[in-house]
């Protein structure tokens, strides 16, 4: 147990103002909090509640116009009190955070390699070559393929998953004191997750670190937390143990909160995979097949390359008014299928229908012309908007593009039409996407995809930034469109509890290939490949006494690399000298409309 009446961390009365254009705006209002050596705090609220910026003006990484007030104390020492130099001294030594959006927490122009070894010299005065030896290993730790190849590229070069896989590994580089952690696991897929808090649990558990957990993900918190502070406008509404907030919550926001949790439930009968009648005449609205994406990564002996086959002759329909999850390890090829079916980058091979219309074949021109049909949200809502453009002017952009002769007053009505039902403030609509938090801005980017009403919308991880009662308010608002518009969904997401809830069927990539593809009730009732077992097992369970008692299942072997030819032949170790280092599992048809790739009994992987 913890010394709670020593804690590592000792917050007292803080205040966060901030200067704006539209007056004072009062972030954090007399907070009180501590977390003692070797426990875990979490803290969680809607987005835009201050848990953030509570931590940001602890650590003075605040921006230029923010006023803190109040007293923080670590380890003794008077953290509002210390100048820039000192601060630096504790910052990412014995003090660390895992930042929220890894992408703007990276220094594009510098290598991995490099601005991992800054902090491991600038704080442990390692020579280079320990240095990067000891960065090399919490790579490792942290599940990155190929490792050592990855401290060579820039953070354009990896996925999201990847990139805060690295920003995990740079906080805990020096085994800090107190490490705080906002949304941590949040661009994870679940077996990833898993492997990170049990990471950070080891930490906690072995060297005394003490954790502040910052989430929207009740499911990590039921696992991980050993007390809870849930946060509304700026204060703490309810704080105390983890069973108390689960199992006995007083406030009403803390109940709306659990209850807003989406839950995958289990019936025990995989519906959906059995055709019973005449079917009903459905319209495709996309139509996928054998589309592949490779990209040449270096040149070796006798002029031959090396390719990165990021997608690998994958097939499917998708009808109007339909929803297919896309779920995978982060690195697997989500994101690269979804830029290729909108023609974004170039696919190798392969044909992509939309309403009927081959889009491989469209010139430039053609392809502007079926944009208004398609739209995406992408996973980095903050690269994916104009730094130099209001939230109001980005929103509405899209209207000026497709339909350049509407009166202003229309456009202003459908801007602040589409603003409301994306649960935004109109107060907003004149900042910049550096003034917003995360879910803020992933909201921005759900409006700006919506407001020309397309017929197919891809989303990238679309709610993943957002806490669970503007997820849910989402997922409805996605589900309306459905019904309203006939929209189709292509969802790309980690979160299974997620896709359970807006999926009509899934597909499940790994290494850019399909291993299962079936309807929601079928695969997760009755999963057939160890693969898509193993991520059904990993989903957090939103119950402390539940989630800490479960067992997930485990594979043998590390996260397999895209780069390593036979990787794809990771589930059939049994025929893999006698396979083709590029051959790809075929699908079967195991019972009606439940596809599967080949793969050995999952007796025969485990650990």
């Amino acid at each position: 147990m913890s010394d709670v009446k020593r804690p590592v961390l000792d917050v007292r009365n803080l205040h966060v103002r901030f200067r704006t254009s539209d007056g004072i705006v009062e972030a954090v209002r007399g907070i009180n909090a501590s977390v003692g050596a070797g426990e875990c705090l979490g803290v969680v609220g809607e987005s835009g509640s201050g848990k953030s910026q509570s931590f940001l003006a602890i650590l003075g990484l605040l921006a230029g116009n923010a006023e803190v007030s109040g007293r923080v104390d670590f380890t003794g020492t008077s953290l509002l009190d210390l100048s820039e130099t000192a601060l630096n001294r504790l910052r990412g030594s014995r003090l660390a955070m895992i930042f929220q959006d890894p992408l703007t927490g990276l220094t594009p122009h510098v290598s991995i390699g490099r601005q991992m070894r800054e902090i491991v010299q600038t704080h442990l005065h390692h020579s280079v070559r320990d240095a990067d030896r000891l960065c090399l290993d919490w790579l490792d730790k942290v599940r990155i393929p190929e490792a050592a190849h990855r401290l060579t590229q820039y953070p354009h070069e990896l996925s999201g998953g990847m990139r805060q896989r690295v920003m995990i590994a740079m906080a805990m580089l020096c085994e800090p004191v107190l490490l705080i952690a906002d949304e941590p696991t949040t661009a994870l897929d679940v077996t990833i997750q898993a492997d990170i808090l049990d990471l950070m649990d080891d930490l906690r558990r072995e060297h005394g670190t003490a954790l502040v957990l910052i989430t929207h993900d009740m499911g990590v918190v039921a696992r991980m937390c050993d007390r809870v502070h849930v946060m509304r406008d700026g204060e703490y509404v309810e704080e105390g143990s983890c069973e108390d907030v689960f199992y006995r919550a007083k406030h009403d926001y803390t109940k709306m909160l659990l209850e807003a949790v989406p839950r995958i439930i289990l019936t025990g009968h995989p519906a959906g995979d059995v055709s019973t009648g005449q079917p009903m005449p459905v319209k495709t609205v996309l139509q996928v097949r054998n589309l592949c994406v490779s990209y040449p990564m270096q040149r070796i002996w006798f002029n031959r390359r090396r390719e990165l086959r990021a997608v690998e002759d994958i097939g499917f329909d998708l009808h109007a008014g339909e929803t297919l999850g896309v779920v995978g390890e982060s690195g697997c090829g989500k994101s690269t299928l979804a830029r290729a079916i909108l023609q974004l980058i170039e696919p190798s091979s392969g044909s992509v229908k939309l309403l009927g219309h081959e889009l491989t074949t469209l010139d430039k021109q053609g392809l502007k012309n079926f944009r208004q049909q398609a739209q995406i949200v992408f996973q980095d809502p903050l690269a994916s908007l104009d730094p130099s453009m209001t939230i109001g002017d980005s929103i509405q952009e899209p209207l000026r593009v497709f339909e350049p002769g509407l009166h202003r007053s229309v456009r202003t009505r459908r801007l602040a039409e589409m603003m409301e039902r994306v649960g935004l403030s109109w107060s907003l609509v004149n900042r910049y996407p550096h003034e917003l938090s995360g879910g803020q801005n992933q909201r921005v980017g759900i409006a700006r995809a919506m407001i020309s009403m397309p017929r197919l919308l891809i989303c990238d991880e679309a709610v993943s930034a957002l806490d669970v009662s503007i997820q849910a308010q989402i997922m409805d608002l996605l589900r309306d469109l459905q019904r309203e518009f006939g929209l189709s969904l292509i969802f790309i997401s980690h979160d299974l509890s997620v896709i359970w809830k807006l999926s009509d069927r899934i597909l499940v990539m790994y290494l850019g290939s399909v291993v299962e593809l079936a309807s929601r009730d079928a695969l997760f009732n009755r999963p057939q490949h160890p693969y898509t077992q193993q991520l059904v097992s990993a989903v957090p369970v939103p119950d402390p006494q539940v989630e800490r008692k479960r067992h997930r299942i485990k594979l043998q072997g590390e996260l397999s690399s895209p780069m390593d030819a036979g990787a794809r032949l990771r589930f059939l170790p049994s025929r893999r000298t006698q396979l083709a280092t590029d051959y790809v599992p075929q699908l079967n048809e195991r019972f009606p409309g439940h596809f599967v790739a080949e793969h050995d009994p999952l007796e025969q992987l485990l650990v």
